[in-house]
């Protein structure tokens, strides 16, 4: 089934990986920009920045593949060409978003670096200082014009303004579900990335923990509401199915459809099976046992071992939601 893919299958699943790293890795910081805001720690500090050494990490693969394997594909396909208006658009939105993010990461480094110093100096914070680093103004607009080019080019990249060969791939009204469906996944991945990040880093650290748990809950769950959501729309357009119908495999369907979707339903229930092991580890944590500690078999686990498993569990989405998007890129049978 992989070697039947075709080269330009393959740049398509690159290009599309590139992306979400992108996206992923954009989200991860608007997290820990949000998270951080109050912080005024030194460990806390270095905490966070832990979690965005790994986003920029991530975003540099993200930036670099879309541009590479973009740009090899608009050579290699006969029904595009370099010069093409969205194309150019999406270059030039690329250097944008990458040189103001850059600058972004640059600014916010400062907090890293001043609490790595007061740390290794033996000194004590000064009230005020690192929350007014961690809260830099220069680096939040920098970042917000980052995401706004990186956000258009994923819409530059669905609608595909002036190409003559897109009536041929979708009809127009399956772009604002598929917009949909992509920009709910790639927030799905950046929350399960930042959770995996943090929970990886936590060391026991209480709110490091919550951090971690709290990216699950409020971001990747949203995403994975918005992921099932526009996929269940584009597969009700294009298929025979039931709005309802359409939102669960069928074994007529083709194989990327049962790859993607079990990967999206089985995801979603190890991401909710993730939420309600984190949540009884953070009241193990926090002294709250009567309830909890009643429960079988997750009555006698620490709440360590709780938010392990939860760590474990997102680790494990990643991998398979790298599967998924392959999947989706390459159209397998």
């Amino acid at each position: 089934m992989i070697l039947a893919l075709t080269l330009n299958d393959w740049l398509v699943a690159l290009h599309l990986w590139s992306a979400f790293a992108l996206v992923a890795s954009m989200v991860l910081f608007w997290v820990l920009i949000v998270a951080a805001r109050d912080c005024d720690s030194i460990e806390e500090t270095i905490a966070y920045g832990r979690v965005g050494g790994i986003g920029s990490k991530v975003v540099g693969f993200g930036f670099g593949g879309t541009i590479v394997f973009g740009v090899w594909l608009a050579f290699n396909k006969d029904s595009y060409a370099i010069w093409d208006g969205w194309i150019l658009a999406a270059i030039i939105l690329w250097v944008i978003g990458g040189a103001t993010g850059g600058r972004a990461g640059t600014e916010y480094r400062k907090a890293l670096k001043r609490a790595e110093e007061l740390k290794a100096a033996g000194q004590q914070e000064q009230p005020g200082e690192l929350r007014a680093l961690n809260r830099s103004s220069r680096g939040l607009l920098l970042h917000t014009i980052s995401s706004l080019a990186v956000l258009l080019i994923l819409i530059d990249m669905i609608w595909k303004p002036g190409a003559p060969s897109l009536a041929d791939l979708r009809p127009s009204n399956f772009n604002v579900p598929l917009f949909i469906h992509v920009g709910g996944a790639m927030i799905l991945v950046g929350g399960v990335l930042t959770a995996a990040a943090a929970l990886s880093f936590a060391r026991g650290d209480v709110r490091q923990i919550r951090f971690g748990y709290f990216s699950l809950l409020f971001v990747a769950f949203p995403g994975l509401i918005l992921t099932k959501l526009g996929a269940t729309l584009i597969w009700h357009k294009e298929s025979s199915h039931s709005l309802i119908g359409a939102a669960f495999p069928h074994r007529d369907d083709p194989r990327w459809i049962e790859i993607g979707g079990t990967a999206l339903d089985g995801g979603g229930a190890l991401l909710v099976l993730a939420l309600i092991l984190g949540w009884f580890g953070l009241r193990r944590i926090d002294g709250k046992t009567d309830f909890v500690a009643k429960l079988p078999i997750v009555g006698k686990w620490t709440g360590e071992t709780l938010l392990r498993l939860t760590m474990l569990i997102a680790l494990a989405l990643l991998v398979g939601y790298f599967i998924a998007v392959w999947a989706m890129a390459g159209k397998p049978g």
